[in-house]
């Protein structure tokens, strides 16, 4: 028969080979980057050989080369997401003004989402005062949704961002207008390794909820398909101006 003491044990050997493990595999990762670079360095070169095929053996060679080279990239691109989601350094808070920093973030990507035919517009919170982040982390996740939203979005859609104060708690909303998300997948977004996108690693959207946790806050999500979808982040807020705590 169970006791506490037994089970707490048994909790605490599962958590010590848990952390083990994801040292085990955060080592073995960055032991495959190397290589797997020295491969991918190499077959640029071999492929510079066969940049003007002359032969349908040389055209056959080169596209073969070039499926091998995508493939590699596409590893390369799991492995550095891998480790960035398995070694994060703990986050450094400090008081940001969420505000001016998000609109930096917009008018950084508004070229780019306008080149690919998108709307991004940003719609800043009266009173939203001061939240406790790691910039480099916080700014990391929000792109990445911005990201998600524009290859969701198709030509002629919108990307909305907004944030929004509620009594101690900052909401940061990314809204798209894109195809939206089927109901049987919902509830697997956040599952490392799972992805809708052909070419997706499926790291992305666990590593935004864990910055957004490491915050003390939460990330939900809402969509609906062939209308688009929501993320949003729910922030602690610092004081306000002149206040002194933390509104409840």
């Amino acid at each position: 028969m169970s006791t506490p003491a037994r089970e707490e044990r048994l909790a605490r050997i599962r958590t010590q080979r848990l952390a083990q493990l994801g040292t085990l595999l955060a080592g073995f990762a960055h032991e495959v980057r190397n290589p797997l670079s020295t491969i991918g360095l190499n077959l640029q070169l071999v492929l510079e050989d066969f940049r003007e095929p002359e032969t349908p053996r040389d055209k056959r060679t080169q596209k073969r080369l070039a499926t091998v080279e995508g493939e590699v990239r596409r590893l390369q691109k799991i492995l550095e997401e891998f480790l960035s989601f398995a070694r994060a350094p703990e986050p450094k808070l400090v008081p940001i003004d969420l505000n001016a920093k998000v609109q930096a973030i917009v008018d950084f990507h508004q070229p780019e989402m306008r080149e690919a035919g998108l709307s991004l517009r940003f719609y800043p919170g009266a009173v939203i005062g001061s939240v406790p982040a790691d910039w480099d982390h916080l700014q990391a996740a929000i792109v990445n949704l911005l990201r998600n939203a524009k290859e969701a979005t198709p030509p002629g859609g919108e990307i909305l961002v907004s944030t929004l104060r509620e009594g101690g708690v900052v909401n940061l909303r990314v809204t798209d207008t894109g195809a939206g998300i089927p109901a049987d997948m919902l509830g697997r977004v956040f599952e490392p390794y799972f992805s809708t996108k052909r070419a997706g690693t499926g790291l992305g959207l666990p590593t935004v909820r864990r910055v957004v946790e490491e915050h003390g806050g939460t990330l939900t999500l809402q969509s609906e398909p062939g209308k688009g979808t929501q993320f949003c982040m729910r922030l602690p807020a610092g004081p306000l101006a002149g206040d002194g705590t933390e509104n409840a």
